[in-house]
């Protein structure tokens, strides 16, 4: 197992609360997270099995559920995510995980009767991965701050700075390459490497 995957696997489990009911663990791959929390693991598939010390369920999301109290949703893309809390059951917490476009997530979630409770950073390849956990209420974080994670923002995770750096240099090259070839696109890109930035000044006073 890679270093930065047990990282990532370390957070979501630390952003799972074992106290609040029956935690189900959503496509569970190997089934790592599932049993460090206690979960049950799902596979939509029949013959996709991880650990045998675990409870498997075949289910499709979380639709088979009546209720669900607890629900990890890790490594799947922004839709996926927000497809399968669509389908419901809503969770009573959710731990989620969306490699992809974090940000698109974020907003789906503030937009969709969800708030933000809890975020965390864990490194994984060359990037940092971003953890988030929601329950059923009102967000009241709004444009970018909403998009890079406002309970990051509040500070207190140790790998922040590094990664609004990440993102700083990542938007400024975005912006660069697009500044004469698609004006709409550098805006957006020369928008968010300012508020990284600024961000990151806020940081250092």
């Amino acid at each position: 197992m890679r270093r930065e995957g047990r990282a990532r696997r370390e957070l979501i489990a630390r952003l799972t609360p074992r106290d609040r009911g029956l935690i189900i663990d959503v496509g569970a791959d190997h089934g790592h997270v599932a049993h460090s929390v206690g979960a049950v693991a799902t596979e939509r598939m029949p013959n996709r099995r991880g650990r045998s010390d675990l409870r498997w369920v075949v289910a499709d999301g979380l639709a088979p559920f009546r209720s669900v109290d607890v629900a990890v949703i890790a490594g799947m893309g922004a839709k996926t995510i927000a497809g399968i809390l669509t389908r419901g059951p809503t969770p009573k917490v959710a731990v989620l995980h969306a490699p992809d476009d974090p940000p698109a997530l974020r907003l789906w979630l503030a937009s969709h009767g969800f708030r933000i409770m809890a975020e965390g950073l864990a490194p994984e390849a060359r990037r940092f991965a971003e953890v988030i956990r929601v329950e059923p209420g009102v967000e009241t974080a709004t444009g970018l701050a909403l998009e890079l994670g406002p309970r990051l923002l509040e500070g207190g995770d140790p790998l922040l700075a590094e990664h609004l750096q990440q993102l700083s240099g990542w938007y400024t090259g975005i912006a660069q390459s697009t500044a004469n070839r698609a004006p709409p696109k550098h805006t957006w890109a020369a928008e968010r490497a300012a508020f990284c930035n600024s961000e990151l000044a806020r940081l250092s006073t």
